[in-house]
């Protein structure tokens, strides 16, 4: 199994924190697509650092 299958929270996690994103009417363009950029870099981060599994 692939590690972003056993990691389905997270990964919900980061699509609601995208979606409230783009939903704040303050931000720019540029911001809401730098912070979705950071979600992304954080949840794979998070699977490559804290959730090691054998293979």
């Amino acid at each position: 199994m692939k590690p972003w299958q056993r990691n389905r929270f997270a990964l919900v996690a980061v699509i609601f924190a995208t979606i409230i994103t783009t939903n704040i009417p303050g931000l720019t363009t540029a911001q809401i697509v730098s912070l979705t950029a950071l979600y992304i870099l954080l949840f794979f981060l998070y699977l490559k650092f804290f959730n090691r599994y054998q293979k």
